[in-house]
């Protein structure tokens, strides 16, 4: 296949099942680590901050035969190359634009999460005649009121909005990855897996992109660059009529109850389904119940 002619081939995690395979596409200059799996219409997961692709292994390898399979390392994570560039969700966007339009992918069906969501509808919103379904849970969907989120999160989410005090706690000190990650998980992380998402990030200048991520978060209305960066894929969950599945976990995350309530009443043609126990990186914590919801809901608009 021509998409495939500039890349360079790579050895999957065996998590991702037999028959996967790995490679990196070029985008500007730099690679995007993609895991594949299987052929036909595109089924595409999208992680968010700070992980990788290795996220959704189990999923993944539970979803084998549904299509072409495909889970990427946005820029900045996982294997992907880390530039040195300013991680405004703008400038990553070009690097999610690009990976769909080197492997020319049509009648996509999304799969998203965190970071994910908000650059898979922003692709979404702005190519709907290659978009087939969604499915999206614990997004980084609209803005949230800080009234509903942990007061120790917000304390420390504008500690770290602070120049100079971000870059000691998450870049010099990696106390991200090494403090708050293990906090979003109601059972601790193997330390196998703990080290898979740290391991990419060996040196300060490699977590770069981790900083950005509470600091791109939209809270109270801050930045007002997210708010009006997630504007325009809002105004499409809101007037397609593309399949949508959103799942819901308790004690969940960033997807509040607020938000929920909105999401029920203003995005359009949206199946809510509830998913179990999980807070943010629900894909550790509900590999099979996450894994069950989509099979059924692939096999269901399969049949539309």
């Amino acid at each position: 296949m021509k998409e495939h002619r500039h890349m360079t081939e790579k050895s999957p995690h065996s998590a991702f099942g037999d028959g996967a395979k790995a490679y990196d596409v070029p985008a500007f200059g730099l690679q995007i680590h993609t895991v594949e799996h299987g052929s036909g219409a595109p089924i595409v997961f999208l992680h968010g901050n700070p992980t990788s692709s290795y996220l959704w292994r189990h999923i993944f390898r539970r979803l084998h035969g549904h299509g072409r399979l495909l889970a990427v390392d946005l820029i900045g994570y996982g294997q992907s190359s880390k530039p040195d560039i300013e991680y405004t969700l703008e400038n990553q966007q070009r690097y999610v634009d690009a990976w769909f339009d080197a492997l020319d992918l049509r009648n996509v069906t999304l799969v998203l999460q965190d970071y994910g969501a908000a650059f898979g509808l922003n692709w979404a919103s702005r190519n709907p005649d290659r978009v087939r379904a969604v499915a999206f849970f614990e997004p980084v969907l609209r803005n949230i009121d800080s009234v509903d989120l942990s007061p120790e999160f917000v304390t420390r989410r504008a500690k770290l909005r602070q120049p100079g005090e971000g870059e000691i706690f998450v870049q010099q000190e990696n106390r991200f990855l090494t403090e708050l990650f293990p906090w979003f998980f109601l059972t601790p992380l193997a330390p196998e897996d703990l080290r898979q998402y740290q391991t990419p990030f060996p040196t300060p200048h490699s977590r770069k992109a981790i900083l950005a991520g509470p600091r791109n978060l939209p809270v109270d209305g801050e930045p007002a660059s997210t708010v009006a960066f997630l504007e325009q894929a809002v105004n499409w969950l809101n007037t397609s009529d593309t399949p949508k599945l959103l799942l819901t976990f308790k004690p969940g995350f960033l997807l509040t109850d607020a938000i929920l309530k909105w999401s029920q009443v203003t995005i359009r043609n949206l199946e809510i389904e509830a998913a179990g126990a999980g807070i943010h990186f629900v894909q550790e914590e509900q590999p099979e119940t996450i894994a069950r919801l989509l099979d059924a809901w692939l096999t269901r608009i399969a049949g539309n």
